[in-house]
């Protein structure tokens, strides 16, 4: 008989899930208890929850889902999602895994997208949308710096040649 309690835990967890913009599955195993309560508190200021779930419970409630993992989890899985935040939370993760080196990335989802390790560790690397605006609009600005420059370059040149005529003929 199924143990009603890991029922309700597998809703509430799919509740959650359902919810967020973005999910990472990571491996917090070697994190000592500091570092996991530091981690949570960062991703809880970025708008985000860090919970602790085990493997086969996760794994029902992303097959509810449709979200389908290619192979089962194995070791400490932590789900990291963002709820009012879509990718702030994932950086929290990014940032301790530079500064402890733990924890690893397993899998993310993404727009209800399965995303591989290497898939999650590209998007966790990708800038704010903010920093792509700005390299955007800088981008943008340059080409129409550019553009004004290459149409004016014709009239300059005509110039420097009419001129240098003008200087020619007065010598002589």
């Amino acid at each position: 008989m199924v143990n009603q309690l890991k029922i309700y835990a597998v809703e509430d967890l799919k509740a959650k899930l359902a919810e967020a913009k973005a999910i990472a599955l990571v491996d917090y195993q070697g994190l000592t208890a500091n570092q996991f309560a530091t981690l949570r508190q960062r991703v809880q200021q970025a708008g985000g929850q860090v919970q602790v779930v085990k493997n086969r419970l996760l794994m029902r409630a992303l097959g509810d889902l449709g979200v389908e993992l290619d192979k089962p989890l194995t070791g400490q899985t932590a789900v990291v999602w963002g709820e009012a935040m879509e990718m702030e939370p994932l950086w929290e993760i990014k940032k301790a895994m530079d500064e402890w080196q733990k924890p690893q990335l397993k899998w993310g989802v993404y727009q209800r997208q399965m995303l591989s390790h290497d898939e999650l560790a590209r998007l966790v690397n990708l800038p704010g949308k903010e920093t792509l605006y700005a390299q955007l609009a800088a981008g943008l600005a340059n080409s129409l710096q550019r553009l004004v420059y290459s149409l004016s370059f014709p009239q300059r040149q005509l110039l420097l040649v009419l001129k240098a005529a003008a200087e020619k003929q007065e010598k002589h």
